[in-house]
């Protein structure tokens, strides 16, 4: 398919793409497409390049894709290749040629012309890779970048796509020290603590964690790890899955550096800059845990050291080493610092987002003891496409600076979709690290590449990718400890502060934390509640969220809903009205508690008028997920009428946590006494009424004995009569 080209290049009329800057995993090494008329990017062209670095007498392959968005027909065309016949002299020069608005001054000899057919509307067509020889190129026997442009011309429309290639031929250079980071994360939406269902996906096979992990064993690589990830899966004891165990016991022994994120990646500039006094940091984890999944340790030796004791050295013994505070308590509960405890090699270490570090922020890591941190060479002075050392003093802290423009490709090879896709990102790579390697003094140099918050696609193309760079020309790999630090007075903090938007959010965010405190004091352990808010703060600050937006917003709105219903999650019930017909009596008011925490509580009642007198009721312990009753004790002191009982709950501390709730009370407290009155009255007149009743009912009796004994007597006398009359008759 050679043809002659030269007609065919003098019709191309623009240079428009920027194929090695593509952030995005689907981002290819393709051009923007432009018209006689106007601009679009509606038509790219990517020309992808394969089986880099060219050696003598080698050749390489180019992977040519048009694709048409727009909603017409594209009539045949064709491509033109060229690449340069020199190398390229520096990396600015490297950076204007790769500058679609820029001329093409690089890609001068002319390669292959390349027919296009006509492509249907939003279609794409790609050619069977086209072969391009050292032959081809007539390249001087140098070592160094060279240029590669493609063009594509249909009619009117024409894009382009621009790139660099290797000649891995003549002397090599002294090679150039480079170091490479890679955080281990998890997604932005991730909970504060990964529960275990979560960590054995993340831990599987297939699961992220995994990929991540794989993707860097083997290599020397710098790893920064989220220690939310640690926690979450020490915090599940013995119920944590075995390959989350599994996966935490290779990344324990794994021989690369290793250095903590903040804990989920919680943005670390974005937390100063919004007003923060100090970075945040878990407070407590203990909301996590269920006893049932931890052992009480054995103490065979009752005179051995409490959960809090610490031995202390004899003076007289050298070797003597404090013993440290046992990691548990007595019923086997890990500590916070045994949750997040981790072999670093920087215990400490800051790793800010790309361009958000002001000089304030510098100050503040400073301040605090924190650091090194990690800044990117576009925050600097020095701009994306000047060569610093990996490490220097920048003011008046030390600081690894990751080279943008190369880590660019860098990530872009990790995250690409296709082979060919990472090829052409590591070809670019490759370019801009020969250039380096090329510059004055570079053998003595150091440079840092890092990846950063999105995740390679598989842990073999990660690990690929750090196998093709460990053999690149010009480079040998070095350890992030391994990096001396540089005085580059020359090279200073360019300030590049966080959205406002952004910054307003993280304040809203914080803005709550009062609030939880407070409430907090209504629970036994307060930590309990404020260890759960300030996790779950944490994950909102997450440096992902960063690339997307839209769903942060979500997120947060819901982070705050969730926090509002907590501070609103023991409320009064709405009482009816009460009538009050004693001097003394206990109003029983429910309460009830929606949170899943006990809390304990202590209502108070304010009278809107001098007829009651109220005293507070005790502490009260109101289960979770319960609605319980609170007895207060209520005097009447004034007479009759209707009060209104003002009512609020209170914790131990005096703090109040609800809103005023108001019940009606009618005071009748003169009805006990009349009450009483009736009631003595109506128990004397019985008394009187049976006591009358009981005197009439014996004399009645008494009367009729009387009767009954005459009319015996009667009898009796006639009877004694009538038996005298017989014995006279007889």
């Amino acid at each position: 398919m050679t043809l002659p080209s030269t007609l065919a290049r003098a019709a191309v009329v623009a240079a428009v793409g920027l194929s090695s800057l593509a952030l995005t995993p689907s981002a290819t090494a393709a051009g923007h497409v432009s018209t006689a008329a106007e601009s679009s990017d509606d038509v790219v062209l990517a020309v992808e390049l394969l089986d880099t670095p060219l050696l003598p007498d080698g050749e390489m392959r180019a992977s040519i894709t048009v694709t048409n968005s727009t909603d017409d027909s594209l009539s045949s065309g064709h491509v033109v290749l060229s690449a340069g016949d020199r190398p390229v002299e520096s990396r600015a020069a490297l950076s204007t040629f790769l500058d679609a608005t820029a001329a093409d001054t690089e890609s001068s000899t002319t390669l292959e012309t390349l027919d296009i057919p006509a492509i249907d509307p939003n279609s794409t067509w790609t050619s069977t890779p086209v072969t391009v020889t050292t032959d081809d190129l007539a390249l001087p026997e140098t070592f160094g970048a060279y240029a590669f442009a493609g063009t594509y011309v249909s009619g009117a429309v024409t894009a382009q796509s621009r790139d660099a290639f290797v000649f891995e031929a003549g002397t090599l250079p002294q090679p150039t020290t480079v170091a490479v980071a890679v955080p281990i994360t998890l997604p932005p939406e991730a909970d504060s603590l990964i529960n275990a269902e979560d960590l054995e996906a993340y831990t599987s096979e297939a699961g992220l964690l995994t990929q991540q992990l794989d993707g860097v064993l083997g290599h020397d690589v710098a790893i920064a790890i989220d220690p939310r990830i640690i926690a979450s899966i020490r915090v599940l004891g013995s119920a944590a899955p075995d390959t989350a165990v599994e996966w935490l016991a290779r990344l324990e022994s794994a021989p690369n550096d290793t250095f903590p994120l903040q804990y989920a990646d919680a943005d670390p500039t974005a937390q100063l800059q919004a007003g923060a006094e100090s970075l945040q940091q878990p407070s407590s984890l203990l909301f996590g845990i269920d006893p049932n999944n931890f052992t009480p340790p054995e103490n065979d030796n009752p005179e051995a050291p409490t959960p809090t004791d610490t031995a202390t050295p004899s003076t007289n013994d050298v070797d003597a080493t404090p013993t440290p505070t046992p990691p548990v308590n007595s019923d086997g509960i890990p500590s916070l610092e045994t949750l997040l405890d981790f072999p670093y090699t920087f215990p400490s270490a800051i790793w800010p987002d790309d361009n958000t570090v002001t000089a304030a922020d510098l100050a503040g890591f400073e301040t605090s003891k924190l650091g090194p941190v990690i800044i990117s060479s576009s925050n600097t002075s020095a701009g994306a496409h000047t060569t610093i050392n990996g490490k220097i003093t920048l003011g008046d802290s030390t600081a690894f600076i990751s080279d943008a423009a190369a880590s660019r490709d860098l990530r872009r090879a990790a995250t690409a979709a296709s082979d060919t896709a990472q090829s052409d990102a590591i070809s670019g790579l490759e370019a801009k690290l020969a250039i380096i390697a090329n510059e004055s003094g570079a053998s003595s140099r150091s440079i840092l590449l890092t990846l950063d918050r999105t995740w390679p696609t598989s842990a073999e193309r990660m690990s690929s990718v750090l196998s093709i760079l460990e053999s690149a020309p010009g480079i040998t790999m070095g350890s992030l400890g391994s990096l001396e630090t540089s005085d580059r007075g020359d090279v200073s903090l360019v300030d590049k502060p966080q959205s406002d938007e952004r910054l307003s959010t993280f304040s809203r965010i914080a803005s709550f934390d009062d609030d939880i405190a407070s409430f907090a004091t209504a629970i036994s352990d307060p930590s309990l509640l404020i260890g759960r808010h300030n996790a779950a703060k944490l994950a909102e600050y997450s440096v992902g969220w960063r690339a997307d937006s839209t769903d942060w917003a979500d997120d947060v709105a819901s982070f705050e809903e969730s926090t509002q219903d907590v501070l609103t999650s023991v409320t009064i019930v709405q009482s009816s009205p009460i009538l009050m017909i004693a001097d003394q009596i206990s109003i029983k008011i429910s309460v009830r508690n929606s949170l899943d925490l006990p809390v304990h509580v202590v209502m108070r009642a304010a009278p809107d008028n001098p007829r009651l007198a109220v005293e507070s009721s005790e502490l009260t312990e109101i289960p979770a997920k319960t609605q319980q009753s609170v007895a207060i004790p209520v005097t009447a002191r004034l007479g009759n009428g209707d009060v209104n009982l003002r009512l609020n709950l209170y914790t131990a501390d005096g703090v109040s946590i609800t809103n005023s709730s108001t019940v009606p009370v009618t005071v009748r407290a003169d009805w006990e006494r009349i009450g009483t009155i009736i009631l003595i009255g109506g128990v004397s007149l019985l008394f009187v009424f049976g006591v009358i009743r009981t005197v009439l009912r014996r004399r009645r009796e008494r009367t009729a004995s009387v009767i009954a004994s005459a009319a015996t007597d009667e009898d009796d006398a006639e009877h004694s009569d009538d038996a005298q009359g017989r014995r006279d008759d007889g």
